[in-house]
């Protein structure tokens, strides 16, 4: 007995636990290996008749085409992070740093706007400002009497300015926590020698918040490359292309083209490479930010700003993002759900409100949609679980140094997008092991997909809530005769239930909600949900997309209110 706790607890890693902790780590080297493989080939892939050759990257990078494709992404993305900060950013800051009333609220819509998925907003904003069928462009043309609407949502600005207003939720949850723990001694320093409120804000608190605002900045940047919802609910139907857009039009050619999949692997590998780097980036920034540590055992006293009558302001600036971020959005969504075809509200308009498009969709594809987004929430939350829940104990407990190599592979889903992740997972299920695992047009590739691009959030809330546990505890269950896994299920699961149960629930909900990888990945018989109000939707069916998207909505927003309630006792964050 004594030798198996010091087997375990003093450098020794059962072998067992460690091919299990290993196993995703194993999963995205393979699809990274996958994407490179057939980006150097050229022909059949698969066949003997496929070559290895580099003209697949001289092609990508030779096309002036692609050159306007990143320089979508890059005004897009950069459009996107600027938007998110200056929406999360002073939304951070007031909360942690001011006396504005009703926080508890506050963290609630900031909490619930994680889980609104981006294509519910990316719709809603269609109505609004499309160029053609948009309300506030057809309103600005009555107005004035144009001949187009002013407003096109559809460029690469437009689109990441609601990427922003999607992402700026994920801005504040990565920068409250800066500002809550940043002493104000310096703060009330200068207040002393005469600076004004702004004034210590530009010299004082920005200066010393640089880091954390510098990683939040490289986090969001990160997502912005490679994402897929928005800039294709905004973009596609008006031919504005970002990479995400470019591979998917790549995997699915439209009209009698076939896929260019070595084309396809040349994109991804060169999106491989910039979320690489700017994953070590932002390592590099957080190691660094030991200089910028101004709160300490000593003295350390935290004060907050009052804010007065500027409260009320403060706050409609916060109902304002609300109101344009998500209730409207959705709003909308359910109003041409409920409209035989799309015109202006108003109450006229709503006596024509009918169930015309629920009874008109296609129930069967639907119900084929809901039963594979079934199966995704019952299986991959678990395996999302157990899988995490080995890494952080081998991170946590154990003293041999492979902890730290699986403390990186943790972290490796989230430098590499979904897209990536699914377009590995095709590659691979086509071209690699097609013959002898039928995964493609099964719901396990894209349940494999999901699982390995979860562990990174479930490894980081699972690591801190063990580290609360004491392992004497541990320790005292193995000299009284438990097992290893009796021990992690009588002494450990009760004491961490809450951090499991949050965990569960967040990915049960993020992948109910998901559409990239299942866009890339679904066929005819592993069709989900999301999947469904995406296909309506490039076919031209606004409507019938926004009816499924309301259905989706109805059972989607009691799981959401648990999630944030059991978030809020675990203490879950994301950053």
């Amino acid at each position: 007995m004594t030798s198996r706790i010091r087997g375990l607890f003093s450098g020794g890693t059962s072998p067992a636990l460690l091919s299990l902790a290993a196993l995703p780590m194993a999963v995205i080297l393979v699809l990274v290996i996958a994407m490179f493989w057939v980006s150097v080939q050229k022909g059949a892939l698969g066949t003997p008749s496929a070559v290895y050759t580099l003209t697949n990257y001289s092609a990508v990078f030779g096309d002036p085409f692609v050159v306007s494709v990143v320089v979508n992404t890059l005004i897009f993305t950069i459009s996107a992070t600027l938007v998110a900060l200056a929406i999360g950013l002073p939304i951070a800051w007031l909360v942690e740093r001011t006396t504005l009333p009703g926080k508890t609220f506050l963290y609630a819509i900031m909490t619930l706007g994680l889980l609104i998925p981006g294509i519910y907003t990316a719709m809603g904003w269609t109505l609004i400002a499309h160029p053609r069928i948009g309300l506030l462009n057809r309103w600005l043309v009555d107005l004035f009497g144009l001949d187009d609407g002013p407003i096109n949502i559809a460029t690469p600005i437009g689109m990441g300015f609601v990427q922003g207003l999607s992402l700026a939720a994920l801005a504040f949850i990565l920068t409250s926590q800066m500002f809550r723990a940043m002493n104000p001694s310096l703060e009330e320093a200068a207040r002393v020698h005469g600076m004004g409120y702004g004034k210590i804000i530009r010299r004082v608190t920005l200066p010393l918040a640089r880091p954390g605002i510098l990683a939040a900045v490289i986090y969001i940047f990160t997502i912005g490359i490679a994402t897929f919802d928005i800039p294709a609910i905004l973009g596609l139907g008006n031919r504005v292309y970002l990479l995400s857009t470019f591979i998917y039009l790549k995997v699915h050619p439209q009209g009698a083209g076939l896929p260019e999949y070595g084309i396809t692997g040349v994109v991804g590998a060169f999106m491989i490479v910039v979320a690489g780097m700017l994953t070590l980036w932002y390592g590099q920034v957080l190691r660094q930010g030991h200089r910028f540590e101004v709160v300490t055992g000593k003295g350390y006293k935290p004060a907050l700003i009052p804010l007065g009558r500027w409260s009320i302001f403060a706050w409609a600036l916060i109902l304002g993002y609300a109101l344009i971020s998500k209730l409207i959005p959705l709003l909308l969504i359910a109003y041409a759900a409920l409209m035989p075809y799309f015109v202006p509200p108003s109450l006229e308009a709503m006596q024509q409100f009918s169930m015309t498009h629920f009874y008109g969709m296609d129930w069967e594809l639907v119900s084929r949609g809901l039963k594979n987004t079934v199966v995704l929430v019952a299986v991959v939350p678990l395996a999302v679980l157990l899988l995490a829940f080995t890494i952080s104990w081998l991170i946590v407990r154990s003293r041999s140094r492979v902890r730290y190599l699986l403390e990186f592979g943790a972290f490796l889903p989230q430098a590499l997008p979904e897209v990536i992740l699914a377009i590995g997972a095709l590659l691979l299920a086509l071209f690699v092991i097609g013959k002898n695992v039928p995964l493609y047009g099964s719901v396990w590739i894209i349940a494999i997909v999901y699982i390995v691009a979860r562990l990174a959030f479930a490894t980081r809330a699972l690591n801190g809530s063990l580290l609360q546990i004491h392992r004497e505890l541990e320790e005292a269950a193995f000299v009284s005769g438990l097992s290893t896994a009796r021990t992690a299920w009588r002494v450990l699961f009760p004491l961490i239930r809450p951090t499991l149960f949050s965990v569960w629930i967040w990915t049960a909900l993020l992948v109910y909600r998901e559409l990239t990888a299942a866009v890339f990945l679904a066929v005819h018989d592993n069709i989900t949900l999301p999947a469904v109000i995406w296909s309506y939707w490039f076919s031209g069916s606004i409507n019938k997309a926004s009816a499924v998207t309301l259905l989706m909505t109805l059972v989607l927003a009691p799981l959401i209110f648990i999630a944030w309630w059991f978030g809020r006792r675990s203490q879950v964050s994301l950053n």
